[in-house]
């Protein structure tokens, strides 16, 4: 049997899907997830800009992650949390701030945070991430729709 020619990065997993392509990074499938679901997220057309803030944990997986919105440059409100696991101030899962949410950004975000290992990380040089992301035009959700469908197939999620 031949050896694979599959590119191995220096950690020893490989940087690949199935298909011989690239895997997307957590930043970008992050950036899908918020991009997908921005009008449930945001408040009557306010909101300007959103952005995911997250810690790493050994093997450079999320401990958490933490959703923002922004109306004005520089006031940023917090509309979720993310924990993988159950804290003294925290239970595991998504948390949403101050309402109810019930669209598909709560069943993205499990699947990608259940699902980690099939991601690229950002960097594993910073313990921290953030992801900034602008209201979403026609391009950037054609683009973020065929990514996370393609990111959903890899770990054997459909949307919905």
């Amino acid at each position: 049997m031949a050896a694979s020619q599959t590119p191995l990065r220096t950690d020893g997993a490989i940087d690949v899907n199935r298909s011989g392509q690239e895997k997307t990074t957590i930043d970008r499938i992050l950036e899908c997830a918020v991009a997908l679901n921005w009008n449930g997220l945001t408040q009557a057309g306010e909101t300007t800009a959103m952005q995911v803030e997250y810690r790493t944990g050994s093997g450079h997986s999320l401990e958490y992650l933490k959703l923002w919105s922004s109306t004005t440059r520089g006031v940023w409100n917090l509309v979720c949390e993310y924990w993988m696991q159950s804290g003294s101030g925290h239970e595991s899962g998504a948390t949403f701030v101050g309402r109810e949410y019930s669209g598909d950004f709560t069943w993205m975000l499990d699947a990608i945070m259940q699902h980690q290992g099939a991601f690229r990380p950002s960097s594993s040089d910073f313990l921290e991430g953030l992801v900034q992301i602008n209201r979403p035009m026609g391009t950037d959700l054609a683009s973020a729709q065929t990514d996370m469908t393609e990111a959903l197939d890899r770990i054997g999620s459909h949307l919905r």
